[in-house]
């Protein structure tokens, strides 16, 4: 493998504790896409919420994570795609490394992943190959490995987009090469820890932990289906088959209470909810194919009070609703047609709901009808990335600007 090696990674891996207002990597601190803060604005002025920051940012779909002060991104401009690390209350630039060349792509360029920030590291991964893990401190960049040059890994139709999970000591990630469907790396040097997974494509899922009767777990979602292996060596504990049109495996599993796994994907497959075991999970109920009840592409759904919120359809951005579904029994509750192409956000029992075309909105969990709150036009087009929150504060992004938003409640 090639990497880059600083001589202070070894003495810098302790891990740093995050603060209760961190939000260190996809999905959250919960990793469910909700932000477990209090006190925050349920009602918005008809301007939107007060913008504390905007700077420039690049080209690209990662979300910004935020941990120890620092807000981080990967972005791509002036060909070529870096890692951005901006002080998280002023905005000021810290530091911007270049990971990768420019990566194009004819439904949109740039970065898909997100970053991990872990103690005094971040780890990221380029759409074009390349896992990395830098100083958070610095910028200077500790180990790089390319899946595509050191696996013989399969180019993804749109690219590799799987954020780097950090658990313990190891960085799991989806090579989705030959023998190496599924890889672990040393979060100190990068070495390979173990590989495993078969033969499968990537897809496009991040990978998750849970505990399960005392048992770790790491739950993979790629092209071929829903897997679990242990941790330290990679041995499949059990395997769901779940096949989806163009390898569409995209969003992550969303973990509810201890143990149920609700999972859902696009080309009309649609949606299941498991219970956890030590063996093979157990269907509580399911809604498949035409007429589904939720059908995520690539924004994941979220859950509050015995509900899922849920972005649902086709890929056309004309033909996504907003669902809402019971969770215990998959019965749809309501939907809005036409909704558009969004990414969901859950905090204080709201949704904050990033649109394709632009638009911020804030609107209620309500079971019983869609009640949207506050609408206003603050975004550039074809966003997609989903709202991030640390501090009372909101965090933003589209192919140009990186933005914060004052959202403590008064």
């Amino acid at each position: 493998m090639k990497k880059i090696l600083v001589a202070s990674m070894i003495v810098a891996g302790v891990a740093l504790p995050l603060s209760a207002g961190d939000w260190p990597n996809w999905l959250g601190p919960n990793r469910n896409g909700a932000s477990p803060e209090t006190g925050l604005l349920t009602t918005w002025p008809k301007v939107g919420p007060k913008v504390l920051w905007k700077v420039p940012g690049g080209v690209g779909y990662s979300s910004v994570a935020i941990a120890q002060g620092r807000a981080i991104t990967q972005v791509q401009h002036d060909g070529g795609e870096f890692v951005l690390a901006l002080d998280a209350a002023k905005g000021t630039k810290l530091w911007e490394t270049k990971i990768a060349v420019e990566y194009t792509n004819g439904y949109g360029d740039g970065p898909r992943a997100t970053p991990t920030i872990e103690g005094k590291f971040v780890y990221v991964h380029s759409p074009s190959g390349p896992l990395a893990c830098l100083e958070a401190d610095t910028g200077k960049i500790v180990w790089s490995v390319d899946f595509l040059k050191e696996f013989a890994g399969k180019k993804l139709n749109w690219g590799l987009a799987a954020s780097p999970l950090v658990d313990g000591d190891l960085v799991y990630a989806l090579p989705g090469a030959k023998g190496a469907a599924i890889a672990a790396f040393n979060k100190k040097d990068g070495k390979l820890a173990w590989k495993g997974g078969g033969n499968d494509p990537a897809g496009y899922s991040t990978p998750m932990p849970v505990t399960i009767g005392g048992q770790k777990q790491i739950i993979f979602f790629n092209a071929a289906g829903l897997f679990a292996t242990t941790p330290d060596t990679g041995k499949e504990l059990w395997r769901v088959d779940w096949k989806t049109g163009y390898d569409c495996n995209i969003c992550t599993p969303l973990l509810i209470g201890k143990d149920q796994l609700f999972v859902s994907s696009g080309e009309d497959v649609g949606c299941a909810m498991f219970q956890l075991s030590a063996a093979a999970p157990k269907v509580l109920w399911e809604s498949k194919g035409e007429g589904n009840v939720m059908e995520n592409y690539w924004a994941n759904s979220v859950y509050h009070d015995g509900y899922l919120y849920g972005i649902s359809g086709h890929f056309d951005v004309k033909k996504m609703h907003l669902n809402c579904v019971d969770a215990k029994t998959g019965k749809l509750m309501w939907t809005q047609k036409n909704f558009g192409k969004s990414a969901l956000t859950l905090a204080e029992g709201h949704l904050i709901i990033t649109m394709h075309q632009g638009d911020l909105v804030l609107a209620a969990c309500n079971p019983q009808r869609y009640e949207e709150k506050a609408r206003v036009a603050m975004l550039g087009k074809k966003n997609r990335g989903p709202a991030t929150i640390a501090d009372k504060r909101l965090y933003l992004r589209d192919h140009t600007s990186i933005y914060c938003l004052d959202i403590a409640g008064k």
